[in-house]
C-alpha cells in the first residue's frame, strides 16, 4: 500500500510574500516598459544627430554602455597661463601634470605637443645629423648654376632644421624616461578633453604609439578600450571628420587597425561612414570614394544600401561642416603633432 506524500503547510506569510512579490515584477516590467517608450521618443526628439551605433566586438549593447560609462569623458577647464613657448619642459612638467589631470584643456594639449617633441628628438637627431653629413660631403665643382641654387636652397633648409632641432634641445634638457613615459597617457587624456588631433591619434594608435611603455604598462590597451567607445562619439558629436575617416578605415573587412580589433568588421558600418566621408569631399577625389562606394555596394541589399545613404545624410545635415578631405588626404597621419 502505498503512501502519497502530503503537501506543505504553507508557511504563515507566504501568500503575502507571492503578492508582494508578483506586485515588485509587475511593477519592475512596467518600469521597463515604460523606460523603453521613453527612450524612443527621446530618439524621436534627439534625432538631430543620429546614432552612430559604436559597439566593441564581442560586447554586448550593455557591456558596450557599461565601457562608455567608464569611460566617461570629464568636462574640460580653462586653466591660468601657459609656459612661454620653448621652456624647459622639466621646469614645468610636474605643474602641466596637475593642471592636465585637473581638467585643464590647454595644459594638456601643451603638455602633449612637448613631451611628443622630446620623444622625437633623439631619432630626429640622428637623421639631421646623416642628412648634413651627407650633404656637406657634395662637391660643388662642375655643378651648374640651377644645381648651386638647389645646392644652397638644401643647406638653408639644413640651418632651418638645426635651428629647430637646437630650440628643442633646449626645451628638453634634463627630461628623464619618467616623463617621456607619460606621453600616451597624456595623449589620451587630451583626447578626452577634446584635443582633436589627440584624439584621432590616441583612436588610431593608442597605446601603440609608445610599443617600449606598453611592455611595460600592458594596461593601456585596457585603458583604450574603455576610452575609444566615448571618444568616437564626442568626435561624431563635433563634427570631426578625421574620427569618420578613421571610423570607415576601421570597419573595412580585412582592416587590421587597432581600432578595427577593437570595433570588429562591419561591411553595413563601412558603408555608412565612407558614404558621409563622400558626402563631404572635395570634387576632385569624389571619383576614387564613389569606385570605393560601388565595391562595398555590392555585398549589401538595397535597404541596407538606403538605410546607410539616409543615415549619412542626416548625419551631415545634422553637425558637420567643411569638406572631410581638407584634413585627411590620402595617408595622412593621425599623430603629427
Amino acid at each position: 500500500m502505498s503512501i502519497e506524500p502530503s503537501s506543505p503547510a504553507p508557511r504563515p506569510g507566504s501568500a503575502r510574500r507571492r503578492l508582494l512579490l508578483a506586485a515588485g515584477i509587475a511593477a519592475a516590467l512596467a518600469a521597463i516598459v515604460a523606460a523603453y517608450f521613453a527612450g524612443r521618443a527621446g530618439v524621436g526628439a534627439g534625432a538631430a544627430r543620429p546614432d552612430s551605433h559604436v559597439r566593441i566586438a564581442g560586447e554586448s549593447a550593455a557591456g558596450s554602455d557599461a565601457a562608455a560609462a567608464a569611460g566617461a569623458l570629464p568636462t574640460p577647464i580653462k586653466g591660468g597661463v601657459l609656459p612661454a613657448p620653448g621652456a624647459p619642459l622639466k621646469d614645468h612638467f610636474a605643474q602641466l601634470q596637475a593642471r592636465a589631470n585637473a581638467g585643464d584643456a590647454g595644459a594638456a594639449t601643451r603638455l602633449v605637443r612637448d613631451l611628443d617633441r622630446c620623444a622625437r628628438l633623439r631619432s630626429t637627431q640622428w637623421r639631421n645629423a646623416g642628412a648634413t653629413e651627407d650633404l656637406t660631403r657634395r662637391s660643388t665643382e662642375g655643378m651648374s648654376a640651377a644645381q648651386l641654387r638647389t645646392y644652397q636652397a638644401l643647406l638653408e633648409a639644413m640651418e632651418l632644421r638645426q635651428q629647430a632641432q637646437r630650440q628643442d634641445q633646449a626645451t628638453c634638457a634634463g627630461v628623464d624616461e619618467a616623463m617621456l613615459a607619460s606621453l600616451v597617457p597624456n595623449i589620451a587624456q587630451a583626447a578626452r578633453l577634446g584635443d582633436e588631433q589627440a584624439r584621432a591619434c590616441y583612436l588610431e594608435r593608442g597605446p601603440l604609439y609608445d610599443a617600449r611603455s606598453l611592455i611595460r604598462h600592458p594596461d593601456g590597451l585596457r585603458a583604450y578600450r574603455g576610452t575609444a567607445a566615448a571618444l568616437v562619439e564626442a568626435g561624431l558629436a563635433a563634427g570631426d571628420w578625421r574620427v569618420v575617416d578613421l571610423l570607415q578605415q576601421a570597419y573595412e573587412p580585412g582592416s587590421k587597425s587597432l581600432l578595427a580589433g577593437l570595433l570588429g568588421a562591419d561591411p553595413l558600418q563601412h558603408y555608412r561612414y565612407l558614404k558621409l566621408y563622400r558626402l563631404g569631399a572635395e570634387a576632385h577625389r569624389a571619383d576614387q570614394l564613389d569606385r570605393q562606394l560601388a565595391a562595398v555596394a555590392t555585398g549589401l541589399s538595397p535597404a541596407q544600401l538606403a538605410q546607410g545613404d539616409a543615415w549619412a545624410q542626416n548625419t551631415l545635415d545634422a553637425g558637420f561642416q567643411g569638406r572631410s578631405t581638407d584634413g585627411t588626404p590620402p595617408g595622412w597621419e593621425a599623430c603629427d603633432f
